[in-house]
């Protein structure tokens, strides 16, 4: 094989998963993880009250059942920090809320598929991610979930672009959310790189997530002003109100009349 080329870049010694976490002032540790977990806490909040209004999901059905996966699999079943676990207990108790909001409300975004069939994929895809967070976290020796977490956080973003796409209205959504996510999703980031500098993965896994969730941003503001819809109004767009007109604003290819409240609008899901 000598006539190969050379590889570019050697295979780094020690294995960077090997390295643990850095010793950071707790001052700056929670400077980074508080504004992660009061992000995510209110994405939560605020998924969970479009729900109620507009009668569809805050966050992509599918994706409830991963984030539900990980927050209990690296609570009660694996080894995690005690930071971390008190911090997952706190988001598992509004995830839970919203894992009943994606069993009742996620079929509507699932027309051709009957409810019990989308229910009994829910629960299949979440005792699978539950099995693949437990032996992933064990085989990166991830003690506070920032492997799983981050990787997570990718098909996570995307399928809320995905929903937006497919949904073809910003029903179910609010630039609140959106931007409460992206603020938890950049914090968690940031305190990945300040624990594990020498962790290549993540520097390239929060980049890839922050951008999905940056143009996520961008096109649900579009949305909403294509539907006469204020970009900061908490209310849904009005096709989502029973008797109210249907408004034509869309989004991209999947540009079309807005859903009505409960009505069988396409998925949304990248985990569909």
């Amino acid at each position: 094989m000598d006539w190969l080329p050379p590889f570019l870049i050697p295979m780094s010694q020690p294995a960077p998963v090997t390295e643990g976490a850095a010793d950071v002032p707790d001052g700056l540790f929670w400077a980074l993880a508080g504004p992660t977990a009061i992000g995510w806490v209110l994405t939560y909040v605020l998924a969970i009250r479009q729900a109620v209004v507009d009668g569809r999901v805050g966050i992509p059905a599918y994706m409830v059942a991963v984030n539900f996966a990980w927050e209990f699999s690296l609570t009660f079943v694996l080894e995690q920090t005690p930071t971390q676990r008190q911090i997952n207990v706190l988001w598992l108790m509004f995830n839970s809320v919203l894992l009943y909001q994606a069993l009742r409300l996620g079929p509507r975004d699932y027309p051709a598929m009957p409810p019990r069939v989308f229910r009994w994929t829910f629960a299949g895809l979440l005792v699978w991610a539950a099995l693949l967070v437990v032996a992933g976290a064990n085989e990166f020796h991830d003690l506070d979930g920032m492997y799983t977490g981050m990787i997570i956080q990718v098909p996570l973003s995307a399928a809320f672009l995905l929903m937006l796409r497919r949904r073809g209205s910003s029903v179910g959504q609010s630039l609140h959310l959106a931007v409460a996510k992206l603020v938890g999703s950049v914090f968690a980031g940031l305190t990945g790189f300040v624990l594990y500098p020498s962790h290549h993965l993540l520097q390239v896994l929060v980049p890839t997530y922050v951008a999905l969730d940056i143009a996520y941003l961008v096109l649900l503001r579009r949305t909403m002003r294509r539907e006469g819809r204020p970009p900061w109004s908490l209310r849904g767009p009005a096709a989502a109100v029973p008797g109210a007109p249907a408004d034509t604003a869309g989004v991209g290819a999947g540009a079309g009349t807005a859903p009505a409240r409960g009505s069988g609008a396409t998925s949304d899901d990248a985990a569909a």
